[in-house]
């Protein structure tokens, strides 16, 4: 099943989805560069900011003040106690910035070129060796399980994540390709390695239940360490 481009970046049906133009007649331009869409990265962060603050502070004074026998570390306390407690969202801060800064899509001379937060090309190809766009649903995601596949005869098929796109970029670059999308209905992560052999997928994905008890036990040595530090320093 075909379809064209919507507002969130996929196809809508009704909408001409062919490299000339769309459907009010406009053309689509031969260069085109998608910047990353941090917004699904951070709202998280926004939602949870007051526990984290509150969280950060209460450690950071137990530290400082001490507890029990521990007299305390003052100052120095204080300031191990916001690091050690903020370490999580600082990488996660981190992780947004560099993939700000070296993640992109880009068309360009008839070229598509997209490079992850490493700033490592993991797709280069001619617009000519593009063989598909596939729109799939995956489990576990919620209202985010939505990807595209890029299939083409130059590399191994590329999953993309919309959300993490801008969509008004992502919405152009789809109609530049010239490329039609095929829905694939909903697939397992196995099930996306079958059917696209070769496509990347997170080892967390494909291993839940392992992933899920090593997070478990680190979290659990975090809190255990964070909980005592005052003991401890």
């Amino acid at each position: 099943m075909e379809r064209s481009r919507g507002d969130a970046g996929f196809l809508q049906a009704g909408e001409d989805g062919g490299p000339d133009g769309d459907a009010d007649g406009a053309a689509f331009p031969d260069w085109v560069l998608v910047r990353p869409d941090s917004r699904a990265l951070v709202a998280p962060l926004l939602r949870s900011a007051p526990v984290i603050a509150i969280g950060t502070l209460r450690m950071g004074l137990l530290l400082a003040r001490g507890r029990g026998t521990s007299p305390g570390e003052g100052l120095f306390g204080l300031v191990a106690g916001l690091v050690l407690v903020a370490l999580p969202l600082l990488w996660v801060v981190l992780y947004i910035g560099m993939r700000w800064a070296n993640a992109g899509i880009r068309l360009e001379d008839g070229e598509l070129t997209v490079r992850n937060v490493w700033g490592r090309c993991v797709l280069r190809s001619q617009l000519s060796a593009l063989t598909g766009l596939h729109t799939v649903a995956l489990p576990y995601q919620g209202p985010s399980r939505h990807r595209v596949v890029v299939t083409s005869t130059a590399g191994k098929p590329l999953l993309i994540d919309p959300r993490l796109w801008d969509a008004a970029s992502l919405k152009e670059l789809w109609g530049a390709l010239g490329v039609p999308f095929t829905e694939q209905g909903s697939l397992g992560w196995k099930g996306l390695l079958q059917r696209f052999p070769g496509v990347k997928v997170a080892w967390r994905h494909l291993h839940e239940v392992l992933f899920a008890v090593v997070v478990t036990i680190a979290g659990i040595a975090y809190i255990a360490v964070m909980v005592n530090l005052s003991y401890l320093v």
